[in-house]
């Protein structure tokens, strides 16, 4: 799988105020290192395409679980009107390096899913963030299994080999 050009690191609610402030929601498990004053983040469509425009930060602050930015050129409420309900992207080259055991979800699309008893599930075809947590929909030979990726269930993730191995309690795989 190709490496997207943008990560997704937030999803811009509303304005906030009315000198330009735009409340966004981070999509990221770091984002005092993301929203940073200076930092030029891509504008991007409900499916990840990116629209062209782009933004710069001038001012960050948290505020209860999402973030205030304020964006170069937008002194009114008006222009950040426009923004609302879009995400807003960090180039890929720009993410930190990952640490050894550390993957993006985008990732895990595509890998060999096998039980620890070596037996082939299927193929992860999607990633689904629900309430809940995390969940890997992988394609069998005959069926979809929903497949939580919680630690007692999912054993290891190994990039470079291109495999998911699963622990999957009694029933699981028959549903």
């Amino acid at each position: 799988m190709d490496r997207p050009t943008h990560l997704v690191v937030g999803l811009v609610k509303k304005p906030h105020g009315i000198k330009g402030e735009v409340l966004v929601y981070p999509a990221s498990d770091e984002p005092e290192t993301v929203f940073v004053p200076g930092r030029t983040l891509a504008v991007l469509e409900q499916d990840g395409r990116v629209t062209g425009g782009e933004v710069v930060i001038v001012t960050a602050r948290p505020f209860h679980r999402a973030w205030l930015l304020h964006l170069e050129g937008m002194d009114r409420r008006e222009p950040v009107e426009a923004l609302r309900q879009k995400l807003l992207g960090l180039r890929a080259e720009e993410a930190r390096a990952l640490e050894p055991g550390e993957f993006y979800y985008h990732e895990l699309v595509g890998l060999r899913v096998e039980a620890e008893d070596g037996q082939v599930v299927g193929t992860v075809a999607e990633v689904i963030e629900a309430p809940q947590g995390v969940i890997l929909d992988v394609a069998g030979a005959a069926k979809h299994h929903l497949v939580p990726f919680v630690s007692r269930v999912v054993r290891r993730v190994d990039r470079e080999a291109g495999v998911v191995v699963i622990a999957p309690p009694e029933g699981l795989l028959e549903v």
